[in-house]
């Protein structure tokens, strides 16, 4: 069989024997939706668990919307906001009375221009956009404490508005199950200290146990960080959510969930891995896996994603012969520094514990999954680089395959993910 592979901006061709492949991991077709728009209205109009927004708002009183960062763009607020917006006017919210929330977690402040991409140039126009500053404790409001330990500190722009709507995108999350729901308050919205705590609970308990396997993608039952990100959300007790399933081909909102902040977030949750999750019988010798070109392997920070994704369908010691063009190299400089500042997996896992950060803990957790498998990567990251996270760079695929036959004399049975970055392989449940 022959394969098309995207990387960066072209395509390369993997030819493989047809009785060695085992399957094409791949997610079911987004549907292609005539309207944005239409989407949007029609899921606020027909909300889950929950009465329409704007028959839950009363006149005069002040509503917050909570939206991404310029790092969520692809959500497309711009698309969510004008109907939501419409709801609480409806409801008899004036424009003066709400105000729009960017939930940074600790990401950097944005720019005006910045915003006007986030919420789109009307909305701009007509309502009040704020930045979130997790380390500016004047705008906290202590909550209190879940059952974790974490101490509930939010913005108090949230916790004094008399209605929370909350926005965003639901993706697979290799820490909160899946993106978009509760995670617009904890982390987006909370204090520094409460995301660092919250975050923390990616390590087993005790200096050197590891990552929780129960911290991944796809779970949200059983998941301690997810359960916390929840019971701080709770405290909160947003009125209203909104989230976007976005399609990964034409970067459009294929799909909108409303109402219910738990329940809508967890219809969309099964939206996702229905459409997403492909399910496998057993762990292969080898994958090949693309992150899904450009801008998907825009850096190699994105890249973890698809790393992430395809480790789970390998066996222990497996190959993962690896596309990702990396045109803009590493891409973090958190990532970055956790291979040249550290030595071994142990001291990033003592560093990240004392301070952790999104971008270290997937530098740690590549190093990890380099520890385990035979990681063989084809891009522009400079070879040197690439083995100084523990990987293997490869200049072809024929170098590739040549890796492959000396280590099994045979090309073994292999699993092909043409667009990794969003594929989540998982044993039949």
């Amino acid at each position: 069989m022959i394969f098309k592979f995207p990387l960066g901006n072209i395509a390369v061709a993997v030819e493989y024997p047809d009785q060695a492949v085992i399957k094409i991991l791949e997610g079911k077709k987004y549907s292609v939706p005539g309207s944005e728009s239409n989407l949007v209205e029609k899921a606020l109009s027909s909300p889950i668990d929950s009465a329409p927004l704007s028959e839950i708002v009363q006149p005069g009183e002040t509503a917050c919307i909570v939206v991404g960062d310029m790092t969520r763009l692809w959500v497309r607020h711009q698309v969510l906001l004008p109907a939501i917006l419409a709801e609480l006017n409806r409801g008899g919210i004036a424009d003066s009375h709400i105000t729009i929330l960017s939930a940074t977690g600790d990401h950097r402040e944005q720019t005006p221009e910045e915003h006007k991409l986030l919420v789109g140039e009307d909305v701009y126009q007509r309502i009040r956009v704020f930045d979130h500053k997790a380390r500016e404790a004047s705008e906290m409001a202590y909550l209190g404490e879940t059952t974790y330990g974490t101490p509930v500190s939010i913005n108090r722009r949230v916790v004094e508005a008399d209605r929370v709507i909350l926005t965003g995108g639901i993706v697979y999350h290799f820490l909160a199950g899946w993106g978009g729901g509760k995670k617009a308050l904890l982390p987006g919205v909370a204090a520094y200290e409460t995301i660092m705590k919250n975050h923390s609970l990616a390590f087993l308990p005790g200096e050197g146990q590891g990552i929780n396997p129960e911290v991944c993608a796809g779970k949200l039952v059983g998941n301690p960080c997810s359960d916390d990100m929840v019971q701080g959300a709770s405290m909160v007790g947003p009125d209203f959510l909104v989230n976007s399933i976005i399609n990964e081909e034409t970067h459009q909102v294929s799909k909108v969930v409303a109402g219910n902040y738990l329940t809508a977030y967890e219809a969309g949750c099964r939206f996702v891995d229905e459409h997403c999750g492909v399910a496998i019988e057993e762990q292969a010798e080898v994958v090949f896996v693309s992150c899904g070109g450009y801008p998907k392997d825009i850096n190699f920070y994105q890249t973890y994603k698809t790393i992430y994704n395809a480790h789970f369908s390998l066996k222990k010691g497996g190959i993962m012969l690896l596309l990702s063009e990396s045109r803009e190299g590493v891409g973090s400089d958190d990532f970055a520094q956790v291979f040249s500042k550290y030595s071994d997996n142990t001291a990033r896992e003592s560093a990240l514990r004392e301070n952790f950060t999104i971008g270290g803990y997937m530098g740690y957790h590549t190093a990890v999954i380099a520890e385990h498998y035979d990681v063989l990567v084809l891009g522009s990251l400079p070879g040197e680089q690439v083995r100084s996270m523990g990987m293997i760079p490869i200049e072809s695929l024929e170098q590739g395959f040549q890796f492959i036959m000396e280590k099994h004399g045979v090309l073994p049975p292999a699993y092909f993910m043409p667009r990794g970055g969003g594929t989540l392989p998982y044993f039949a449940r």
